[in-house]
């Protein structure tokens, strides 16, 4: 179990930033979801005025989930969170342009080919000695003078891995903006109700809302890893009390019981469950025979 107190780190800015605006971070956690599953996750401070964030209509190749604890983020095409909302922005789906001001974001995001913060950061410094990172887009210019664009992120990924970045074919359309007030509590288990959010994609990535409507017990399963943000507290780990705007890991392969009293509510994100085994039928065995 990783448990982290959002309130008791300060943010930092954030000054390899691939896209423009003032951005500060408070870097909660890197690791892996399963083995050979990078991720990351990270407290998001987006400043107003002229430090607004934006970036053009792009996409990634990795999924991501988007929390807003405060103020409110354009995504483009109409897709606006505002507090409380949740947004899954699967691998190869394009979104944008996006405005984000004056917000607070919960930043997960998770990939195969995850490339760590320091070599991202590593790449970004050689990057910089020859192009010039402008707008969301990385810019550099040939012999012939002729200027080239491509999406800042995308690029510092195919110079740090070496590698030509190739999307996944979008599972939707368009990013999945999930907003709780239009969604009824339901009994989980005794003295803990739940909105279930939504559960997506093969991974069986899912968001849910739970909240404690007297003394009762949320138990995190060892299947996956899942991420705990706490809306309202104190939840309890372990006898160990978590107050409001921690953030708490339950990693693969462990079990964690989050306890709490009337009135406590956090916010779980579930991410993807590991690949089921491949099983090879006996080379003796005729197609319709095993189907049988």
């Amino acid at each position: 179990m990783f448990a982290f107190s959002t309130d008791s780190t300060p943010y930092e800015r954030v000054v390899r930033a691939a896209r423009p605006g003032i951005i500060h971070r408070k870097f909660v956690r890197e690791s892996e979801v399963l083995p050979g599953v990078g991720f990351t996750a990270d407290l998001v401070k987006y400043q107003g005025g002229n430090g607004t964030f934006s970036a053009p209509r792009h996409r990634h190749d990795f999924d991501q989930i988007r929390f807003i604890v405060s103020g409110r983020a354009d995504f483009g095409h109409g897709l606006l969170g505002k507090a409380g909302h949740v947004i899954f922005f699967p691998a190869g789906t394009h979104y944008g342009p996006e405005e984000i001001e004056d917000s607070e974001v919960m930043l997960i995001q998770w990939s195969k080919s995850w490339v760590w913060r320091a070599d991202s950061d590593a790449a970004h410094s050689e990057m910089s000695k020859v192009g010039e990172f402008k707008d969301g887009w990385y810019v550099t210019r040939g012999d012939d003078g002729i200027e080239r664009r491509a999406d800042a992120r995308n690029a510092v990924f195919e110079f740090a891995t070496g590698k030509k970045l190739v999307y996944p074919t979008p599972r939707y359309p368009q990013p999945i903006l999930m907003m709780p007030e239009g969604f009824a509590w339901r009994p989980h288990t005794e003295g803990v109700d739940v909105k279930m959010l939504g559960r997506f994609t093969e991974d069986d990535v899912y968001v849910g809302n739970y909240r404690w409507s007297g003394t009762g017990r949320l138990a995190l399963t060892p299947e996956r890893t899942q991420l705990l943000w706490v809306v309202a507290g104190p939840v309890r780990v372990g006898g160990e009390e978590h107050q409001a705007r921690s953030v708490i890991f339950s990693d693969f392969d462990e079990s964690v019981d989050v306890e709490a009293s009337e009135g406590a509510e956090v916010v779980v994100f579930g991410l993807p469950l590991p690949a089921p085994a491949q099983v090879d039928l006996p080379t003796d065995v005729e197609p319709s025979a095993a189907r049988a």
